[in-house]
């Protein structure tokens, strides 16, 4: 279960790679809002449709309520506050630099799991954290002045920095709470869980945007942009709901580990669709190589680890 639970996680990582690049195209003239008006609202809708196809009146009876509480504060912190920082994030320095920075995801994943999961980590497991906090530092070193002037955006490094390390402490946590709600539950309740967490996020935002008169802004959002938009909701849809299954497979620290993976299909995809609008260099590449490095140190077994180096 837990090879399948890796492999999922891959698997959504490529899918969420894509859709990081997709969301870049909308948001480089669009705004964090307006991606956020197509994806949420559609998410709900997407796992609302699996929920009532996959699910027996008898599955959603079974869910505790402890563990729908653990849904919903996810969905609001990862698909509203995180999935926000992150579309301003990549706004501000685009998908090949946001992705490095957002590596810090996992070490918040790691440090909470073994503090309110229990589950453990060896010493190789803590070099790959520290592996994974200079990955993000080296992707600073590839902002030259003759590379960010050809850029058909504004480069704000400061402001991703930010923008990215707070959607990464969101995404890093979320996968704690759904773990806590699939203890109280079964595993066949994990998309149904994205569907609350979907739906909480949503109502949140609608009672943001009606408190604050953005309604216009949503409605100002440019028709070039929706094909984007639409784009990223499907396959952040494919990707999450891979994501909440790999959870009620395998542990947290193998799962958000092998989804940081997204970062080199992000670079892929932009070089492919995004070639304008992105940077690329070496020191990119480094910060990804070590990131990655980080990220396979962590998912490897204590057992393994100390069978080949004896302690």
């Amino acid at each position: 279960m837990i090879i399948l639970g890796s492999f999922l996680s891959f698997l959504s990582a490529a899918f969420f790679g894509f859709n990081a690049v997709m969301m870049r195209r909308g948001v480089l003239t669009g705004t964090a809002l307006q991606g956020l008006s197509f994806t949420l609202p559609l998410g709900t809708l997407f796992f609302g449709i699996t929920s009532f196809v996959l699910l027996t009146p008898a599955d959603v009876e079974a869910l505790d309520w402890t563990g729908a509480w653990y849904f919903i504060g996810a969905g609001i912190m990862h698909f509203l506050i995180g999935r926000y920082t992150n579309y301003k994030c990549t706004k501000a320095v685009g998908a090949n630099i946001g992705g490095p920075i957002q590596q810090f995801t996992v070490v918040v994943s790691v440090v909470l799991a073994i503090w309110i999961l229990g589950e453990s980590i060896n010493w190789l497991g803590w070099i790959g954290i520290v592996l994974l906090t200079v990955g993000p530092l080296a992707v600073a070193r590839e902002k030259k002045k003759s590379k960010v002037e050809k850029l058909e955006f504004e480069f704000k490094l400061m402001e991703g920095y930010a923008y990215g390390i707070t959607s990464s402490i969101c995404y890093g946590a979320s996968p704690v709470l759904i773990a806590l709600a699939l203890e109280v539950s079964t595993w066949q309740l994990a998309l149904y869980g994205a569907f609350l967490g979907h739906l909480a996020a949503s109502l949140v935002l609608l009672i943001i945007v009606l408190t604050f008169g953005l309604i216009g802004e949503i409605r100002a959002t440019n028709e070039k942009n929706i094909p984007f938009f639409l784009l990223s909701a499907l396959f952040v849809f494919l990707s999450q709901g891979l994501r909440y299954v790999a959870l009620a497979l395998a542990p947290v620290y193998i799962v958000s580990p092998m989804q940081r993976t997204s970062t080199i299909f992000r670079v892929i995809f932009s070089k492919i669709f995004n070639p304008t609008t992105e940077l690329f260099g070496v020191w990119i590449w480094i910060g990804i190589g070590v990131s990655l490095l980080g990220a396979v140190l962590i998912t490897i077994p204590e057992k393994l680890v100390i069978e080949f180096f004896g302690f």
